[in-house]
């Protein structure tokens, strides 16, 4: 009979169990291929021979793999295998385990919006079970809720009062920004690139994408506000292609909502290449480094 292996001495638990480990495990899943002054940098604090031997140590266990892209001078990128991918999955959800239980910030508080109180129990028995949920049935309701307990806002586009693009634009207005979708029955409009939310739902909405969206949406939470504008404003324009097909190109709103994307992403690029000089400059010294404890 086939013993269950022991799930606290398992490899996985010993590799997660360390100090550094999965510290690059998340440095790689997130940052994506890094050269080792790169890792360095994510880890504050570690030594290079100590980042080596973890890097070492991972390489064998498959987790992570090493790819020499220059020789002169030397250079090698590390990236997470599939193995490693898992890996990160599981810190994930230690991670929301954490956040559920342990620091007190309990489960994600979801404001549902919409003037149809059928809907609105429908909707509060899928997400009870895992979200505290709060509801609203106009927009005014809706707006004096959405304060900093709330961390995700489905507002349904044609509240009684405020609309919830008016909700939405007024909580900008006054620094309340949890996570948006503006959830609409009407027809899609190419101007509807300019909605004021992370993500545009259409009705009838399942179950499922309901739960999906409401996932996508929590994750902005550790996003740069940069970084999250850049996604809400691609995911705008999908939406509205999927919607109207690829002739809304050709529409005025499409095409500036397109130019200014382009202008953010710019923007963004400019700034991250003015840092590249001094992060050359660190990355060349961690090269160094490296080479110095390869050759000990």
């Amino acid at each position: 009979m086939t013993q269950t292996p022991n799930p606290a001495q398992s490899i996985a638990s010993s590799i997660l169990g360390t100090k550094w480990k999965p510290r690059l495990i998340v440095a790689l899943a997130t940052e994506g291929r890094l050269g080792f002054g790169d890792c360095k940098r994510e880890l504050e604090g570690i030594s290079s021979k100590v980042l080596s031997d973890n890097l070492d140590d991972l390489r064998e266990r498959d987790v992570v793999s090493r790819d020499v892209v220059q020789e002169q001078p030397r250079r090698v990128e590390y990236e997470l295998t599939t193995a490693g991918r898992e890996l990160y999955a599981i810190l994930e959800t230690m991670a929301e385990w954490d956040a559920t239980y342990v620091t007190g910030d309990g489960v994600p508080t979801v404001l549902l919006a919409d003037d149809d109180p059928r809907l609105l129990e429908l909707y509060s028995l899928w997400l009870v079970a895992d979200y505290d949920v709060v509801t609203a049935t106009n927009g005014q309701e809706a707006l004096d809720l959405l304060d900093e307990s709330v961390d995700i806002a489905i507002l349904n586009r044609t509240l009684p009062g405020l609309s919830g693009d008016e909700v939405a634009t007024a909580a900008i207005t006054v620094n309340q920004q949890p996570a948006i979708a503006i959830l609409t029955s009407t027809q899609v409009s190419p101007t509807d690139v300019s909605l004021p939310a992370d993500r545009l739902l259409r009705k009838p909405i399942t179950k499922g994408e309901l739960l999906d969206a409401i996932a996508d949406l929590s994750r902005l939470a550790t996003d740069a506000p940069i970084a999250r504008e850049v996604r809400a404003r691609h995911h705008r324009l999908a939406f509205v292609e999927t919607h109207l097909g690829s002739a809304v190109k050709t529409t005025a709103p499409y095409r500036r909502a397109t130019e200014e994307l382009e202008r953010v992403e710019a923007e963004r690029t400019a700034a991250l290449e003015a840092r590249e000089p001094w992060r050359r400059l660190l990355e060349a010294e961690a090269n160094s480094e490296e080479t110095d404890t390869e050759s000990s």
